[in-house]
């Protein structure tokens, strides 16, 4: 090995050690998370720590006056809820889930729908139905959940991250993706991330040509349509979240969806293996010899119960989403400095949360501080996934010459952008003291 090459290695073996023994160190009761934050920061090369977003707003005394999300929960959850606990019907194996998932067949018009316990598993679901696996490459969104990555690399399959279209899109495009694949390419999953649906008809021609599994990430898109037809209806596979700030909600817990009713060709049905694969590879012919080396990823009844009379109201949420946008789109119009997030180029403009851009990270930082002093509470954008550090870990773990990845267009987004309060509780008037909130701070700073 040259000299110069031998160096680069062994600098690179020698981050990826410290990055390992600052996370491993986590493990000592000598050491808080806060110590082992920062530990792992100061590891980092000079490219993330440079991305890594500024700590988080101080709270108010008291609750914040405008959260960031509160949950939409149905006028009759709380009866149908009563309703499971008196019958007994709790567990996992009982009515109210089997009913959840009968009401989501309906909605998106699907033959196979199983629920489970997070969007995380509902995703490693997807990945073990398609028999992804060691020796695949899965290609993902740089700009989403770490949840999309782990799912990847639990089943063992490499992650291979895609950066997102050029300015004005939140997603990959057909183009990005293609520059991604490989001749060990078995699937791309797409995430509509903040409600923004990706360009689907090209991206399944593209998994149609190469034959790959195409997965649809609909955690922050339920209800959001794309050319008159729900996302989670073109992918062989959908997986979602019901985490409490998501449009409609189990506390947590999440599904599965596929337009296949059967996927191997050994003709089991999928719901059938998916529903072994949520209960540790169980199968009700024997009690305690199991099929498959699968986890525990069950919902309840009392989840299913929750969140089933929501179902009926995603539509509803949808429209009150779009409302919600509109009003922003109204209050923030023409603000020197402020883009406000893409609309939909496919449908409705129902973003799951209403995000801006700001000119510089420490611009964000300055303007969210503002907006807590007057208790309303925001979130940073995702830190793109090539930029996590237990990404990074792994990365450099599975491959000794990995090299961080150039992808400016998420790398961007996830500096200068941030998202405002954004539920089905908003009203008129709330939106509008956020915007004048923001709208005094831009002006005061623009000098007009």
């Amino acid at each position: 090995m040259p000299v110069l090459s031998a160096v680069h290695h062994c600098r690179r073996r020698a981050a990826c050690s410290r990055i390992a023994c600052s996370i491993v160190a986590m493990s000592s009761p000598r050491f808080s998370l806060k110590d082992i934050l920062v530990s792992t920061v100061n590891a980092l090369p000079q490219k993330v720590k440079d991305s890594l977003p500024y700590l988080e707003p101080e709270k108010p005394t008291s609750a914040w006056r405008y959260p960031v999300s509160t949950p939409y929960i149905h006028p009759h959850a709380k009866a149908s809820v009563v309703e499971a606990i008196e019958n007994g019907l709790i567990s996992s194996a009982t009515k109210p889930v089997r009913n959840f998932e009968e009401k989501l067949k309906s909605l998106f018009e699907l033959p196979t729908a199983k629920a489970c316990s997070s969007g995380y598993t509902g995703l490693l679901l997807c990945l073990k139905a398609a028999n992804i696996g060691p020796n695949d490459e899965v290609i993902v969104p740089a700009l989403t959940m770490i949840a999309v990555a782990n799912a990847v690399i639990d089943v063992g399959a490499k992650l291979v991250i895609a950066d997102v279209a050029a300015e004005g899109d939140y997603n990959p495009s057909v183009e990005q993706y293609r520059e991604r694949l490989s001749s060990r390419t078995r699937a791309i999953v797409v995430c509509h991330t903040y409600g923004i649906p990706a360009d689907l008809d090209p991206i399944r021609r593209l998994c149609d040509d190469n034959r790959l599994v195409l997965i649809e990430d609909i955690a922050e898109a339920i209800g959001t349509t794309y050319k008159g037809r729900l996302v989670g209806r073109t992918g062989d596979f959908a997986a979602a979240s019901l985490y409490a700030n998501k449009l409609i909600t189990s506390g947590d817990g999440g599904f599965v969806l596929s337009k296949h009713e059967r996927w191997d060709d050994d003709g089991v049905l999928l719901h059938d293996r998916l529903q072994s694969y949520v209960n540790h590879g169980f199968v009700p012919e024997y009690h305690f010899m199991h099929l498959y080396r699968s986890g525990n990823y069950k919902m309840s009844g009392l989840e299913a119960a929750f969140v089933a009379p929501a179902v009926d109201d995603v539509w509803k949420v949808a429209e009150r989403r779009e409302e919600i946008a509109s009003w922003y789109r109204e209050f923030l119009a023409d603000l020197p400095d402020v883009v406000l997030m893409p609309t939909s180029k496919f449908g409705p403009d129902t973003p799951w949360v209403f995000g801006v851009e700001v000119e510089s990270k420490e611009k964000r930082r300055s303007l969210r501080r503002v907006l807590a002093e007057n208790g309303i509470e925001t979130r940073d954008y995702f830190l793109p996934l090539h930029l996590q550090p237990p990404l990074l870990l792994h990365q450099r773990q599975r491959d000794s010459h990995y090299e961080l990845p150039d992808l400016p267009n998420a790398e961007r987004l996830g500096r200068v952008g941030f998202y405002l309060p954004t539920h089905h509780y908003l009203q008129k008037s709330d939106v509008e003291f956020i915007c004048n909130v923001i709208r005094r701070d831009r002006l005061k700073i623009s000098g007009k």
